[in-house]
């Protein structure tokens, strides 16, 4: 099973009472999946050569191998053991066996933290913060 990541904060996936991590393992394994991919994105400028890379980036893939690896409520599904990271934008591990899968379907998942919506919506507060310094230079500095 793969599960897109994109857009949810780190907060939302691994911690919290709530987390969506913890979430997504016991349903992969309550479906009786095998392995569990968890696309987070590389952070890495895509395959260049990192010489000076942001500590920000690539947190959410961090955050998760931490959590896979690290978690001991995560180890009565998962082969704590197994988590791989073989390409830099997501994170397989494997799940252990179910003997009696319950679920057919995994259950949707919480809206994303971050949409294209909200980020539309801050460039364009930025850009009326930006004219309207720039109207009252002109107006101070005399320029017109």
């Amino acid at each position: 099973m793969e599960i897109d990541l994109h857009g949810y904060h780190p907060r939302t996936v691994c911690w919290g009472t709530d987390d969506l991590l913890t979430g997504l393992v016991e349903h992969a394994w309550e479906m009786g999946d095998v392995e569990l991919c968890l696309i987070h994105g590389h952070g890495r400028n895509r395959g260049q050569s990192p010489g000076f890379v942001n500590i920000n980036t690539g947190f959410l893939g961090l955050a998760i191998r931490r959590r896979l690896r690290y978690d001991p409520t995560l180890r009565k599904w998962i082969h704590h053991t197994t988590v791989r990271s073989d390409h830099p934008g997501a994170t397989t591990v494997k799940l252990k066996r179910n003997p009696s899968p319950r679920r057919t379907e995994l259950e949707s998942l919480p809206e994303r933290d971050f949409s294209l919506d909200a980020r539309d919506a801050r460039n364009r507060r930025k850009a009326y913060y930006l004219v309207s310094i720039m109207s009252s230079c002109r107006g101070r500095c005399g320029a017109s």
